[in-house]
């Protein structure tokens, strides 16, 4: 009997032991995937990002094999991106630039689906949904402070002057206000469930902050996911809307954007309708599997000669540079096809259908709220993606974090008890 009893106590001290361990791995990845999202708007941080990246996920494989709460990829987004997964490699066998592609696929997908299955894995309560949140305003809250004042105060612009640093591809004006936007909207959501007062006055700051510098870039397509997304993000407080959508027309009025965004000039944009035009063109010559995953085969005269397709779009867009195509499935399409454009799509089409079902019948107003904000994340990210080069992995970042904030208050929504929930709104109504 002794015997068993010292095999038993041996045995509930090597659990302890084993969970303690685990707990502490898990928070040592949590730290450091809090780092790789920290510095995503920051130019020229790709070694740290990469750094901290794969040592976060070092801890997780180690959490996941000794099998710590199990290791969660079952997500309602999982098989879409499986899918998407699949044709892209497809594209891949049959690319122009079979290695670029290979490489692309990689950088661009693989990666960062990884990502979105260790932060789902991560910050799956309530607390850390609400760190993750906090960290993203964070970081684009000084990032936006930042870059203001070194912008116009350091270096002296003119305040009507276009908000660009130059020299940083990387956070081009039409590309950073992505992050703003991330950040202003989860600053949204945190004021409406926030109650201290300190913490409240500075998510006025942040907002405040977050949308003079996405208006101070002077990016029309921002402008216009601006504006669309706040009505989705604040209908159920129109008095509130109705004050922001004031002060933010006042802003636009009084700035140099409304130059940029007048009836006669907002469409009149020759280079993005040669970009479309020739882009269609090269779409109909690869319509099934497109050019490949790779982002640069579109432009290398290796691949694709330009005379041939800039021959076929009329005379009047044949003198604009072809980079690279200013949208979001324009860009699927000529890499993947229409079908990976398609698949590509659906990723959306299954994320709006979970964020209005959760608006609808979440549990408790935390998931409803939380839901509405990523419905506007995602309104936000195709409004903008509409007009915007959508090939950076800055991009991917803001992508697949919204990827991964919808999934994490899916995840609790289904893990949360109808009879909790219940007592939740009952107390919130209380106080």
């Amino acid at each position: 009997m002794e015997k068993i009893s010292f095999s038993v106590q041996s045995s509930t001290a090597a659990q302890k032991r084993n969970y303690r361990e685990n707990v502490r791995l898990e928070n040592i990845s949590i730290f450091l995937m809090l780092l790789v999202i920290f510095l995503n708007p920051f130019p020229h941080t790709t070694f740290l990002d990469q750094l901290f990246f794969y040592a976060a996920i070092l801890p997780m494989i180690v959490v996941a094999r000794n099998g710590f709460d199990g290791f969660y990829y079952k997500t309602p987004l999982f098989y879409p991106l499986v899918l998407f997964f699949s044709w892209s490699v497809i594209s891949v066998i049959f690319a122009l630039d079979k290695l670029d592609s290979a490489h692309d696929l990689y950088s661009h997908l693989i990666r960062y689906m990884i990502f979105y299955l260790v932060v789902v894995n991560l910050f799956y309560t309530k607390k850390r949904l609400l760190l993750l949140a906090v960290c993203v305003v964070l970081s684009e809250f000084i990032f936006a402070s930042g870059a203001l004042l070194l912008y116009y105060g350091i270096l002296g612009h003119d305040i009507s002057s276009r908000f660009m640093l130059d020299g940083f591809k990387a956070i081009a004006p039409d590309i950073i206000p992505f992050g703003f936007m991330l950040g202003l909207f989860l600053a949204v959501w945190l004021f409406k469930i926030c109650q201290n007062k300190f913490q409240r006055f500075f998510l006025v700051v942040a907002i405040i902050v977050l949308i003079l510098s996405t208006i101070a870039t002077q990016s029309r397509g921002a402008a216009i996911a601006l504006c669309i997304s706040f009505f989705v993000l604040l209908w159920d407080h129109k008095k509130t809307l109705g004050i922001l959508m004031a002060a933010m027309s006042l802003i636009i009025l009084l700035s140099p954007i409304q130059n940029r965004i007048k009836g006669d000039k907002l469409f009149q944009d020759d280079h993005r309708a040669g970009l479309i035009l020739y882009s269609i063109e090269v779409i109909k010559d690869y319509p099934v599997l497109g050019t490949g995953f790779s982002i640069d085969a579109f432009r290398n005269p290796k691949f694709i000669n330009k005379e041939t397709y800039r021959s076929r779009i009329p005379k009047k867009y044949r003198n604009h540079g072809f980079y690279r195509p200013h949208s979001i499935f324009l860009s699927m399409a000529t890499r993947t096809g229409i079908v990976g454009m398609a698949l590509y799509a659906g990723l959306f089409v299954v994320s709006a259908f979970i964020c209005c079902r959760l608006i609808l019948y979440g549990k408790d107003s935390f998931i409803q709220n939380h839901a509405r904000c990523c419905l506007a994340l995602l309104i936000m990210f195709l409004t903008n993606g509409l007009f915007q080069v959508m090939t950076t992995h800055f991009i991917d970042m803001i992508q697949f974090i919204t990827f991964s904030l919808l999934t994490i208050i899916w995840k609790i929504n289904k893990d949360t008890p109808q009879s909790q929930c219940h007592k939740i709104e009952v107390d919130r109504q209380k106080s």
